[in-house]
This record gives C-alpha cells, structure tokens and sequence, in this order.
C-alpha cells in the first residue's frame, strides 16, 4: 500500500481545561475524498485547523507527504500543499474576483505580497486566474467587487482562491453552508470534478452531498473517532446512527 497523503495519530486538544478533540486517527489516501462529519460542536472545525496549523494541537503527531507538520507553521503547511476553505468567508470587499485568484496565484508560487496593488496588467498571474474563475464558474463576475457577491459566489471564490495555490490536499469545511438547493446542486458538482484531480477532506452536514461524493467517511462525535469507512458501511452503522442522530435512521 502506498503511503498516506495525510495521518493523523492520537491528536487531542484541549481548551482552558475542556478537551475537545481526543485520540484522533485520521488516514487519507491520495486520491479520495474523505468526508468528516458529525453533530454541532463535534470538533470537525478544530481538526481542520489542526491539520493546518491554525491551532497547535496537545498531544498526538500530524504527518502530510510522509513529513511530521505537527509543529509546523501554516504557511508552511501551505507551501507543502495544503488549502482550505473556511466557514466565515474572509475576502476583501474592495478587490474583485479575479484580484483575489491573482493574489491566491501569485501566493501559491512562493511570492511575497511586497506589492500590494491592482496587478492587472500581469499576465503571468492573470492567464491563470482567469481560468480558475471560469473553472468555478464565476467568469462572468471576474470584475465584480467581493462586497457585491452573492453569499454562494463567495463560497465559489473560495474555493477558487484555495485552488489558485495548486494544493494537492483541499480541505473544505462546510461549504454548502446556507446555500440553497440550485447553489447546493452546483458547488456538488464542482466537487466531484475536483474529485478525479484533488485528494479532498470534506467537512459539510449536506448528507445527500456527503453520500453521494464521499469514497470514505469519518464520524466524529464529542471530540472522538466513532466510525470510519465506506459510505454504505457508515450509513447502517448503528452506533454511527445513535451517537448522530439520537436513534436509528435512514442515513
């Protein structure tokens, strides 16, 4: 078996006393989508800024590409290929969109932000852009101002900026969060494209989406691993069922 793209070994962490994530084992093959999910306040978010760094973690070791990251710092992790997406979008309101995948572009290819102005007339960051906007969707509102995006378009450039930075492990924390079902039905099928060129950790409460994408699901509940495997051995798990959903159920 080839080595994981990304393991996570007996990872804890805890807050002023409260441990919220226990004895985490995460492995993911390159290639898959992993989905992680789990109630409200499971600990999903905090794994994801573990594995990148945003949060240091107490116990345990994270390795990505076969090198120990546990202490290392994000922009490090990111160098080395790792881009999320977060749930609270961070743009800025008065750049427009393909500004924001010039800068993702410019940033995934080790430059400094020295130059913090309107690069327009750079095609070495513009071609590339460009083609990432229009991946996404989003051509059509290359020029538009992120203050004026509707809230499913900035999920969209989002992902397109995590993107620009050519990662080869895209987390994905909730991006179908407050879409509708047309919104919902169009970042779904920009994930599975994903799918066939990124290794993708997912974290969504979507469970059609989750079903349908996901090659292998991880269950977390109050902090700690309850189940992880292929979705239909996830679905009649009934542990799995009780600890998510209070009951048996149709997944």
């Amino acid at each position: 078996m080839s080595r994981p793209l990304l393991q996570l070994a007996d990872v804890g962490r805890s807050f002023s006393g409260l441990q919220v994530c226990r004895d985490i084992g995460l492995v993911l093959a390159a290639g898959e989508l992993h989905a992680l999910i789990g109630p409200n306040g499971a600990g999903k978010s905090t794994v994801l800024d573990m594995i990148t760094g945003l949060t240091a973690v107490d116990r345990g070791r994270i390795l990505f590409k076969g090198c120990d990251v546990t202490r290392m710092p994000p922009y490090a992790r990111a160098r080395l290929g790792m881009a999320r997406s977060f749930q609270a979008s961070a743009l800025l309101d008065s750049f427009t969109v393909q500004e924001h995948v010039a800068l993702a572009v410019q940033a995934g290819r080790g430059s400094s932000y020295r130059f913090w102005r309107r690069s327009g007339s750079d095609p070495e960051l513009q071609e590339p852009a460009a083609e990432i906007v229009a991946r996404v969707g989003l051509a059509d509102r290359a020029g538009v101002r992120a203050a004026t995006l509707a809230h499913g378009e900035r999920r969209l450039l989002e992902i397109a900026m995590a993107l620009a930075t050519r990662p080869d492990l895209l987390l994905l924390d909730e991006p179908m969060a407050g879409l509708g079902p047309v919104s919902c039905r169009r970042l779904a099928g920009m994930v599975r494209e994903l799918k066939a060129e990124r290794t993708i950790l997912l974290v969504e409460h979507d469970m059609e989406t989750v079903f349908a994408l996901a090659d292998r699901i991880t269950v977390l509940v109050q902090g700690r691993v309850v189940a992880t495997g292929r979705p239909e051995a996830i679905r009649s798990n009934r542990r799995v069922q009780e600890a998510y959903l209070g009951g048996p159920c149709s997944l």
